[in-house]
């Protein structure tokens, strides 16, 4: 993964046309598809959240790669609970798996944390944002598991 899940992407700025929504190049005066006149502040703005928007996306689209590998910290939690407790009797390397789903759950909340008060997202923004919020479900419940894997062993 190129992009840094601790700093917000590089975006080129463009402007969405007021009209047609079609993304300009930033100044454009006129937009080419239809025609209409891009005001210099309405041009401003629309970059300011178009930008802020893509990022957003494609920050979150980095941390979603994540989910892939949930089945098999799911089915490795699992599995080395059972060889630990054949093994030793005791949780000893059941602790360290529970560093598993701290990446994902911090940069997730990282995600939450510079964008969730970005209240003018496009639908893909929206999209986004269900994502993480899925994601951010699925990292919480695989480190629930683990948690009451270690306690029953605990117990035992």
């Amino acid at each position: 993964m190129r992009e840094s899940l601790l700093r917000r992407p590089e975006v080129t700025p463009f402007v969405e046309c007021p009209n047609c929504k079609q993304l300009l190049e930033w100044g454009a005066k006129v937009c080419p598809r239809c025609r209409e006149e891009i005001d210099s502040e309405y041009g401003g703005l629309s970059a300011a959240v178009v930008h802020y928007n893509t990022q957003a996306v494609s920050l979150a689209k980095s941390i979603s790669t994540f989910d892939a590998f949930i089945p098999l910290a799911l089915i490795g939690s699992v599995a080395i609970y059972a060889i630990d407790w054949y093994t030793f009797g005791s949780p000893r390397i059941s602790l360290g798996i529970l560093f598993w789903p701290v990446i994902p759950l911090l940069a997730i909340s990282l995600w939450f944390y510079r964008f969730s008060g970005f209240r003018i997202g496009d639908d893909e923004y929206m999209k986004a944002r269900r994502d993480m919020k899925r994601s951010f479900a699925f990292w919480l419940v695989l480190m629930i598991v683990q948690l009451l894997l270690i306690a029953v062993a605990l117990r035992t």
